[in-house]
């Protein structure tokens, strides 16, 4: 049995079913999984003999199914980071670091649609229910930081909100990384997306989100970037 057909078996295993019934007619797990592998092939880098694949991997969604599979994103992820790491082994690609999969709400998608991004990064995140990827070949020598960097936010009050996931969610709501108690605030406002830039997204939110006075969609933050969301403002801090 091939890894997609594997991948579907499990998932009717979660949650008594009702994992697979919440995808009914709307965006369908194998097709994030077949089109995980697609994006794994198709930025797969030579570097020294070397296949070297991406791991950091975001997927783009409609509102109504990030509202519908929101409760899903962990269970999700980490099957479809098995996904990836299976699907590296067998074509001997070496990631740079473990697989991290996560959901971000695009509100200009239509139900059922659904975009991937991915990148080449080391996973800040220290704690994982991801497995590590043993590479088959050895991984050539690649560039990397020499200092730990530790970008985050912080309020005017002087509260930090270190940025330890490939992508942050801020907004009201309880599902979201950084809750941010402000009326004007929509439960999944925006989004911090890390990556060889550091990106801010706005999730479609009732009162938009500013960058620097700028009103955005998504635009890189730099360091002393001021955010506004609501009647609240963040300055993010590189380091």
């Amino acid at each position: 049995m091939g890894l997609l057909e594997n991948f579907e078996e499990r998932l009717g295993k979660i949650v008594n079913g009702s994992f697979s019934k919440a995808f009914k007619s709307q965006v369908q797990p194998v097709e994030l999984a077949a089109a995980l592998q697609g994006e794994i092939d198709s930025r797969v880098t030579n570097i020294n003999g070397t296949q070297i694949s991406p791991n950091i991997f975001i997927f783009g969604l409609a509102e109504q199914d990030f509202e519908r599979l929101s409760g899903y994103f962990g269970a999700l992820a980490n099957e479809l980071g098995e996904i990836a790491t299976k699907y590296c082994i067998e074509q001997r690609y070496s990631p740079v670091d473990r697989p991290d999969i996560s959901f971000v709400l695009e509100g200009s998608l239509n139900t059922g649609d659904f975009r991937i991004k991915s990148t080449s990064a080391p996973v800040y995140d220290a704690v994982s229910n991801h497995s590590p990827v043993t590479p088959e070949v050895p991984l050539a020598p690649i560039p990397v930081m020499t200092e730990s960097v530790t970008p985050h936010l912080r309020t005017i009050e002087g509260d930090d909100y270190p940025l330890t996931r490939s992508v942050t969610n801020i907004g009201r709501g309880s599902d979201a990384d950084i809750q941010v108690n402000d009326s004007g605030v929509s439960r999944i406002h925006c989004s911090i997306v890390l990556g060889s830039e550091v990106l801010i997204r706005d999730n479609g939110s009732t009162n938009g989100t500013l960058v620097d006075g700028n009103r955005i969609t998504e635009a890189v933050l730099h360091d002393g970037s001021i955010i506004k969301v609501g009647n609240t403002t963040l300055t993010y801090a590189s380091r």
